[in-house]
């Protein structure tokens, strides 16, 4: 088992803040400058026995030390099952493939930029496939008279870091990585035994001690927002020791808690600090609406080869009551907002350092948008290309690697928890993508109710994938819940090498 040390904290405070910088494209990130020549759409024709020939299609994914995947289709863009899925290995006589389905049997191999093969069962035949490629239709599309520039390849002007929540405690910023758990401790004075509710926001998974007793463990992968888990505690009169621990898998890393009573309402004459001390010498949660910021870290640990969820149910030292390190954990100040995304000399930029967020706000308009998965062929899921556009920072369209897969609401296309896409789109890791998105504020009226709720039409790489349709609330893990105002279009950095290029907004009078 390996840990950082306090040397780690320090160098991170140190470091946060350094602005956008010209890199080569080359050098930016994991991308390649050279992607795999057997990945991507292949096409051809499929001659069984006796019948005629007709046009057969394959999507081959690169899983990583040599291994593939090929689906057999009919047509590409469509919803429809995989005539057959096939796995692939790379020999010395190429890429070679098997698989079955309804029966028959399939093989194929790819050999001097070709994929042939067989079908064998009721209705044999053969086929012969070439690579092809397949741009979106909107791909470097110029902005009209009148657009709002925010980002055209020379500056990162128009752009911002997000600053989160004000109670938020920004562990990203502060310790940084991945695959790794870190946790955090203070003491909670009330004036009275009484009964209370923990609200907790976290990023990703939490786990609680009051007293030295396990009040709350939940292991998940999610964006943080406040209140996520509430949680019914007692706290003695006088001082009540809390501890954190809280799970980093990608992307952002943070927690909030705050302390309300059962109802949720506010509790008088609470106070923090990091030590037992004098009531008057700590923090008063009244000044910060029940938040409690007065924190210590312990660095975060690791261990070689476990994930997330695997460390969140391994004891380490402050848990086992070890031995640890704590420091001080930096909550608040004036933060840098500067955009800290790499410019690169290709014309365009790579998530780094945290989500931006546009410095304009909208409400009605049309934006275009261009971008590019990166190539992480060992990696799944979500943890593979995943980032987000949301749309006045609160209705997240989904950037992920998800060519091949079955087009969800959590994969490249899909708005989280509302609709998946109507046909899956994603392009290729490496290929540039683009999202060209029409959007309708919700409407209220004189009083402040909602009468209309958001629209959005979303086609990618071209295509409709979501027409009209209703947003009824914001997705989880944006930067503005109040739907009655602009918004500012919000880029997520969800700890993958998403790049971004060509984007502009119309905006809209209707």
């Amino acid at each position: 088992m390996k840990y950082l040390g306090a040397c780690v904290l320090v160098c991170a405070v140190v470091c946060v803040g350094v602005g956008a910088e010209v890199v080569p494209a080359s050098r930016a990130s994991a991308l390649q400058p050279a992607t795999d020549p057997v990945m991507g759409d292949w096409q051809g024709d499929l001659k069984p026995e006796g019948e005629p020939r007709h046009r057969i299609c394959a999507q081959v994914m690169a899983l990583g030390g040599g291994a593939y995947q090929a689906n057999m289709l009919e047509e590409f863009d469509q919803r429809a099952p995989a005539l057959a899925v096939l796995t692939g290995a790379t020999t010395d006589a190429g890429v070679v493939f098997e698989g079955s389905a309804d029966g028959a049997r399939w093989s194929a191999a790819i050999q001097d930029n070709v994929l042939e093969g067989n079908v064998e069962g009721k209705t044999p035949g053969a086929f012969v496939l070439r690579k092809v490629a397949r741009p979106s239709g909107t791909l470097a599309a110029k902005p009209p008279d009148g657009a709002v520039i925010l980002f055209d390849g020379t500056n990162v002007d128009e752009w911002e870091h997000f600053g989160g929540n004000p109670h938020l405690l920004n562990l990203a910023r502060v310790l940084g990585g991945q695959d790794r758990v870190a946790y955090l401790r203070t003491h909670v004075w009330s004036p009275e035994q009484q009964d209370a509710r923990l609200e907790i926001g976290s990023d990703d998974g939490v786990k609680v001690w009051l007293n030295d007793g396990v009040v709350h463990a939940n292991n998940t992968s999610r964006g943080v927002s406040p209140g996520q888990d509430k949680v019914a505690i007692s706290l003695d009169q006088g001082w009540n020791a809390l501890m954190l621990k809280v799970s980093q898998g990608s992307g952002d890393w943070g927690a909030c808690v705050r302390i309300r009573n059962p109802e949720g309402g506010e509790i008088e004459g609470l106070r923090a600090a990091t030590a037992q001390s004098e009531p008057e010498s700590a923090a008063a949660l009244d000044a910060t609406q029940g938040y409690v910021m007065t924190w210590e870290v312990s660095s975060p640990y690791f261990e070689q080869g476990k994930d997330a969820k695997a460390l969140f149910d391994m004891a380490f030292p402050p848990e086992k009551g070890d031995e640890a390190q704590w420091q001080p954990m930096p909550t608040g100040g004036d933060e840098d907002k500067s955009c800290r995304w790499l410019l690169l000399d290709n014309g365009a930029m790579e998530v780094h350092g945290g989500g931006i967020v546009s410095k304009r706000r909208f409400r009605d308009h049309q934006l275009h948008l261009e971008f590019r998965t990166p190539f992480m062929p060992d990696k799944r899921g979500q943890a593979r290309g995943n980032s987000g556009v949301y749309v006045q920072g609160r209705y997240e369209v989904q950037i992920l690697d998800s060519y091949g897969l079955e087009g969800l609401d959590n994969e490249c296309g899909g708005i989280y928890k509302i609709a998946r896409p109507r046909v899956n789109m994603c392009a290729p890791p490496l290929q540039w993508q683009t999202y060209d998105i029409t959007f309708y504020a919700a409407r209220f009226d004189a009083s402040g109710k909602k009468t209309q709720d958001a629209v959005t039409t979303v086609l990618h790489n071209g295509v409709p994938i979501h027409q009209n349709l209703a947003l009824p609330a914001p997705t989880p893990g944006g930067v503005g819940q109040n739907e009655a105002e602009p918004g500012r279009l919000f880029l997520q950095d969800h700890g993958n090498p998403v790049q971004f290029r060509n984007i502009w907004v119309v905006e809209l009078n209707r």
